[in-house]
């Protein structure tokens, strides 16, 4: 006869799933006649002063920035550079962005672009940014291997991470009732995805799985959609749609399970189902989509299931 034991669970964290793209990542030594035009472009940049001296221009804001200091660039925001001494400069730069909502509005909260070296952002961000130098050193004219991929990795989620934490409390952020109860909404959505990872239920149409977040929150389904809107600037069921995209495509491009395989664990009751959502989502099929086909504007044509 078998005996039943209660489970206590003591401690939980949430999965992880973040897609981030690092690039432009370099440390480069300039004379004092260098500069750089008027640009823009559509990702994150760091921009850390090693030694000497640098004027940069940020949406017309200008910044004498010296050893230690960091501007933080946002998307979009047009800005130049050039020497502020006569002896030149070197300058550590990353370029990122993050597939992240929830990241990303945190980071557009914020709107100051230069933090001197004695500000506790970048005392926090100094180890990683160190790091991060060290192993665009070492590695310049080579390859990374896997472990120094990791490495590369763990780097730059310790400094996405500290880089929000801070930028909180450097800018006392309050979140109103309306983004926490977004964000509430967001976990709930998130936590259909993951549901179906473990299990394989059964999709379930968009107008269910609001009605089941309303009732959790007690809000009316209308109340869910329009306050997700105004604080995400998309409806529930665009933003589950491009979860489950970004997942398929996961599963599809880092894994040898089989398109019936990834199907099921997504929920959909049939591949072919799967199929024609996931062309409708990005114009390929998902054999395309493994096979190396480019994918054609996603989040543009996520607008939801079938």
């Amino acid at each position: 006869m078998s005996v039943m034991t209660a489970e206590i669970e003591i401690g939980r964290l949430p999965d992880v799933r973040m897609a981030f793209h690092l690039m432009g990542l370099h440390i480069r030594e300039v004379s004092s006649r260098w500069t750089y035009p008027s640009h823009e472009h559509p990702m994150y940049e760091l921009h850390w002063m090693i030694e000497g001296d640098m004027k940069m221009i940020v949406q017309g804001q200008n910044y004498v920035q010296k050893k230690g200091d960091l501007l933080f660039i946002r998307p979009g925001i047009i800005h130049s550079c050039k020497s502020a001494g006569s002896h030149g400069f070197t300058y550590f730069c990353v370029h990122f962005s993050v597939s992240d909502p929830v990241f990303t509005k945190e980071l557009e909260r914020h709107q100051t672009a230069c933090y001197e070296v004695s500000s506790p952002l970048v005392q926090e961000l100094a180890p990683f940014l160190t790091d991060l130098c060290k192993l665009a050193t070492e590695n310049r004219s080579r390859p990374l291997s896997a472990a120094k991929t990791m490495k590369v990795y763990a780097a730059v989620f310790e400094l996405l991470g500290t880089l929000v934490d801070q930028l909180s409390q450097t800018d006392h952020v309050v979140l109103t009732k309306k983004e926490l109860l977004a964000g509430r909404i967001a976990e709930n959505i998130e936590a259909s995805i993951r549901s179906s990872l473990l299990h394989g239920q059964p999709e379930d149409s968009g107008k269910t799985y609001v009605q089941d977040i309303a009732e959790s929150l007690k809000l009316s389904s209308s109340q869910v959609n329009r306050i997700f809107q105004q604080v995400y600037g998309k409806a529930p069921r665009k933003y589950r749609s491009e979860m489950l995209l970004s997942e398929a495509q996961r599963l599809l491009l880092q894994t040898d399970m089989s398109i019936d395989h990834i199907a099921m664990m997504l929920g959909y009751k049939t591949s072919a189902h799967f199929s024609r959502q996931f062309k409708r989502w990005t114009a390929i099929t998902p054999s395309e989509c493994r096979s190396g086909a480019s994918v054609i504007a996603p989040t543009d044509r996520t607008g939801g299931s079938d």
